[in-house]
């Protein structure tokens, strides 16, 4: 489990943004309110997201993934990367403001199921073993669990949360879901979760270009929506 004395809130970098500042804040709230057996303040989630698309109107996509790298350690990076990338991709598309907060929303809480894998394994500096990859492949169940006594997660973010792993060939988990069964939303969230992985920093490994990013994107075709792939371009390759 986390302890929340390993938590660090990204205000500890005195140059890091104010949105960044107060969306990993809302992070770490939603992360110690699970490990003390209660349900998440949906305020938390919510306003993580508001924070993470006012920061990317503002600022642009490219500013929130270079102060993200820069500035906050790994235990919420991934979350801020990835809810960036979705926020930026339904920005590029041109979403109206409530389906960009969807798809925002579904971001901000599809890891959340990581509150209840070991520190040991989240921040093992290497690849894991295969037992540890199991354990870790347990987080969208884990995650989905957790969230769905809560009224004011709606049945489609709970989807997201569940599938976000799902791939349209059938060969992802947990479910081994095939096209027909992956919602729009889920097909835009993984497509964001793999880009932002590959762009983030990790110990064992040096950061991805962005380019190389989006042409391993490309390469798994038959696995992801080849139609929204091609949209992700200008996300991806933006300077």
């Amino acid at each position: 489990m986390f302890k929340l004395a390993q938590i660090e809130i990204a205000a500890d970098y005195g140059n890091t943004s104010p949105e960044i500042t107060r969306s990993a804040a809302a992070f770490a709230s939603m992360f110690s309110t699970i490990q003390g057996g209660k349900l998440i303040d949906f305020s938390d989630a919510d306003r993580a997201t508001s924070e993470i698309i006012n920061g990317i109107a503002q600022n642009g996509l490219s500013a929130w993934l270079d102060d993200v790298r820069r500035y906050h350690e790994r235990t919420f990076q991934h979350c801020l990367l990835v809810t960036g990338v979705a926020v930026g991709f339904a920005l590029d598309i041109g979403f109206a403001s409530l389906d960009v907060g969807r798809l925002g929303l579904a971001a901000t809480l599809h890891d959340i199921g990581k509150a209840h894998i070991p520190l040991s394994i989240l921040d093992k500096p290497g690849c894991l073993d295969p037992g540890e990859d199991e354990i870790m492949r347990r987080h969208p169940v884990i995650g989905y669990e957790l969230l769905k006594d809560n009224s004011d997660i709606s049945a489609e973010i709970l989807d997201a949360v569940r599938h976000h792993h799902e791939y349209l060939d059938g060969s992802g988990y947990p479910d081994a879901l095939k096209a027909p069964e992956i919602s729009d939303l889920v097909r835009l969230l993984t497509i964001s979760d793999i880009f932002a992985a590959l762009i983030e920093s990790r110990p064992y490994r040096p950061v991805m270009s962005r380019k190389d990013a989006y042409e391993l994107l490309c390469g798994m075709d038959g696995k992801l929506e080849r139609s929204l792939v091609k949209a992700f371009r200008n996300v991806a390759l933006a300077a």
